[in-house]
């Protein structure tokens, strides 16, 4: 049972680590495109700060993964634009994978769990 929990956290960690890579990508992204906004300066620094945050928990997800002793051998988009990842734990594969739309509405939901919970990426 024990080893199955465990299971299931190296797949909750693999689902984060996918949101977190794809969230930093679109917020990079927004952040290019707010250069031309009126209040520039001070989005690129909100940007700029967001991003870290992001950047910060990815890493941390991905060193949690690592010293599990799961390794990722595969990120891709699939053809159906789906983003599949495979990966080796305990000398097996698994394969995840996670459809834009779910993708965009967890990314949605990590942002504003961000915005509303984690006020230190305020500090511009």
């Amino acid at each position: 049972m024990n080893e199955r929990v465990h299971e299931r956290q190296i797949e909750m960690w693999i689902y984060e680590y996918m949101v977190t890579l794809h969230l930093f990508k679109a917020i990079e992204w927004d952040r290019k495109h707010a250069a031309s906004m009126k209040l520039s300066r001070i989005w690129e620094a909100f940007f700029e700060q967001l991003a870290r945050s992001v950047e910060k928990r990815h890493v941390d997800v991905k060193r949690k993964l690592r010293r599990s002793g799961c390794r990722i051998v595969l990120e891709e988009v699939t053809e159906k634009r789906d983003v599949h990842m495979m990966y080796v734990y305990k000398g097996y594969e698994y394969h995840s994978t996670i459809m834009p739309a779910v993708l965009k509405g967890k990314c949605e939901e990590k942002l504003g769990e961000m915005l509303l919970n984690d006020w230190e990426i305020m500090e511009i």
